[in-house]
């Protein structure tokens, strides 16, 4: 009993639940309110998606591939898939009772993408650079849906911005993997277009998102603040062509905390619910209020930035 237990947990795999459960939460603290069981209810449907979709990888890789040594049975593939997609339905139509349909529309949306991941989307280098990202795109946009039943348009650039970020991290991070991965036949863009071809594909990504966030910044989508990660997907495209590839990619990975912090602190404006939630646990100390003067004051401040007609 023991080791099929170590094998589920096994499938947990925190370096991507941790970042999806967030991406939830963070999208339902830029709303102006926050209803702490329908944001728990979205963070654990996300989490119970990406969960199927390490199974089905467990299950295609280990049993039907044999690129991997697998840590359960089929059988116990097949029936944990089965409950935990049972599982992410039942959140979902908790959701659709308490939230409204863009809520369980983004919860769905993930559940498909989790079990056509394997053995389908991973066959072509477009879905599985892009299909994460895209994951983590519906997650934001839905953590925020949950609160208000709606998705602004400043929301819908925010996680567009951040899914073309990602695509380009990808990328990097297949190129760690290319070796490996043409032992198997897996069609990466590093297998197939090369080490310089998949290097100028991540810096066309980066670049892409940063102008893109520009743009939105040009068009009065973004508040001014938001520049500041359009220079942080410019070190990651720095970064792809200076550095070698683990050292880029965690350089990267470092980026993109900037990048969406930025792109947080930039659409809530002191208005969120999550600005209220960090106004209350630091408004006792002297220092804690200095910090949110500058933060909340951070578009005021970038406006009369001597260089700010530069951005």
């Amino acid at each position: 009993m023991a080791r099929p237990l170590v094998g589920l947990a096994a499938h947990v795999r925190p370096v991507f639940m941790v970042p999806v459960v967030a991406t939830s939460l963070c999208g339902a603290l830029l709303a102006p309110s926050v209803s702490i069981w329908l944001g728990a209810q979205h963070a654990a449907a996300v989490g119970t998606t990406l969960y199927v979709a390490h199974l089905r990888d467990g299950l295609v890789d280990g049993h039907l591939r044999g690129e991997e040594r697998p840590s359960l049975s089929v059988s116990t593939y097949r029936w944990a898939t089965a409950v935990a997609v049972v599982v992410t339905l039942g959140l979902a139509s908790s959701l659709a009772v308490t939230a409204g349909v863009l809520a369980v529309g983004s919860v769905l949306a993930l559940l498909t993408l989790a079990l056509l991941h394997a053995p389908y989307l991973d066959k072509h280098p477009v879905p599985v650079t892009v299909d994460y990202p895209v994951g983590i795109a519906l997650t934001l946009a839905g953590g925020f849906a949950t609160q208000t039943g709606r998705i602004p348009s400043d929301v819908i650039a925010a996680a567009l911005s951040v899914a073309i970020l990602l695509a380009g991290i990808k990328v990097g991070i297949d190129r760690l993997d290319a070796a490996f991965d043409r032992t198997v036949e897996k069609r990466t863009v590093p297998v197939i277009a090369g080490e310089t071809g998949a290097k100028r594909i991540a810096v066309g990504c980066f670049t892409v998102s940063s102008l893109v966030l520009l743009g939105f910044v040009g068009v009065g989508v973004f508040p001014r603040l938001a520049a500041v990660a359009a220079v942080a997907a410019g070190g990651c495209a720095v970064a792809t062509l200076v550095a070698r590839p683990r050292w880029a990619v965690m350089t990267q990975m470092a980026l993109s905390y900037v990048f969406v912090g930025s792109l947080f602190l930039a659409l809530c404006g002191g208005r969120c619910a999550g600005w209220t939630w960090a106004n209350r646990l630091v408004r006792t100390s002297a220092v804690g209020q200095i910090q949110l003067y500058l933060v909340g004051s951070g578009s005021e401040l970038v406006e009369h930035f001597a260089f700010a007609p530069f951005l």
